[in-house]
């Protein structure tokens, strides 16, 4: 009879065995759905915010690149203002456009001078003379399409300058060997005669027998094409301490669209000038970002500042 029971009891126990192995074996679909929901309500909110992190780390970034490249131009222009003998006002600046290539997106024109050493005889063992030479100089703003640029605004430079003279005659620069002892093609200096500074300046021609050949050398892309609001009528004779009834008016001192991407406002009796710029850094991240958001005023990082020509018209 004890045999019998033993028996039964380990057919019991063996059956209960073999039923929780296999319950042991893997999860039910219930269990498997219920993991999952469970995994996704974890994982979502960490991805969310993985792509916010990313999304806010490259913006970031963009930000900081537009505003150090557009401090960088600035000060380029900065420096190569600083040595202006004479700038163009916006009155100046249409009366010789037609003079110079592409007219139509000319903003900033000035002469400068360029001091270049030990080129002129007679000469002293190694060392010459000492050379003035005098450069014209003109900033664009151009929107045109193009392949290699954005496709906003790009600030691009063009110069034109003379030979160094030696009695009034061209010497070749000891400094670049083999070059050439002509003016670059097109330039010519302005003739002095009557009127003031400013009228002959004005009446600047280019050489009529030579087209002006120099390509213009882009500077810096991604400058917003358009014009912001809210800039005051009187913005640019505020920068020089004007008042409304002085002259020259707010028209003749502005060169470009007032509150674009790239305007002067110059004063060509005091050589000086106040240069705007802006970018458009949302464009980097949202081709779609072609206007002006005051929302995301950071993406559009802008600067202004005055510079005072030093050089001397000889």
């Amino acid at each position: 009879m004890l045999s019998l029971v033993r028996f039964w009891l380990i057919g019991v126990l063996k059956g209960k065995s073999k039923t929780t192995q296999g319950n042991d074996l893997g999860f039910t679909m219930v269990e498997l759905l219920i993991s999952a929901v469970v995994a996704s309500m974890i994982i979502t909110p960490i991805l969310f915010f993985v792509v916010d992190v990313l999304r806010t780390d490259t913006r970031e970034e963009i930000k900081a690149r537009s505003e150090q490249e557009l401090q960088a131009a600035a000060d380029f222009i900065r420096r190569d203002l600083s040595q202006a003998i004479y700038i163009y006002d916006g009155e100046g600046v249409n009366a010789i456009r037609d003079q110079l290539p592409h007219p139509e997106n000319v903003v900033l024109v000035f002469w400068k001078q360029e001091f270049i050493p030990n080129v002129v005889p007679p000469c002293k063992g190694k060392r010459c003379n000492d050379a003035q030479v005098y450069s014209l100089v003109a900033y664009y703003l151009q929107t045109d399409a193009s392949d290699t640029w954005s496709g906003q605004g790009r600030i691009s430079r063009l110069q034109i300058k003379d030979c160094p003279r030696d009695g009034g005659e061209c010497v070749e620069d000891r400094t670049k060997p083999g070059t050439s002892t002509a003016p670059d093609k097109g330039f010519q200096l302005p003739t002095f005669g009557e009127g003031t500074l400013q009228q002959i300046m004005n009446r600047w021609k280019r050489d009529p027998d030579h087209e002006i050949r120099a390509s213009r050398e882009v500077l810096i892309d991604y400058i917003y094409p358009n014009e912001v609001a809210g800039l005051a009528e009187d913005h640019c004779k505020t920068a020089f301490g004007l008042t409304a009834t002085d002259d020259p008016t707010e028209a003749d001192l502005l060169s470009g669209d007032k509150g674009s991407g790239f305007f002067v406002c110059v004063d060509s009796r005091r050589t000086a000038a106040l240069v705007n710029l802006r970018m458009n850094a949302a464009f980097r991240i949202d081709p779609n970002a072609t206007t002006f958001d005051r929302n995301r005023r950071s993406l559009f990082p802008e600067t202004s500042f005055l510079v005072k020509g030093f050089g001397t018209l000889n």
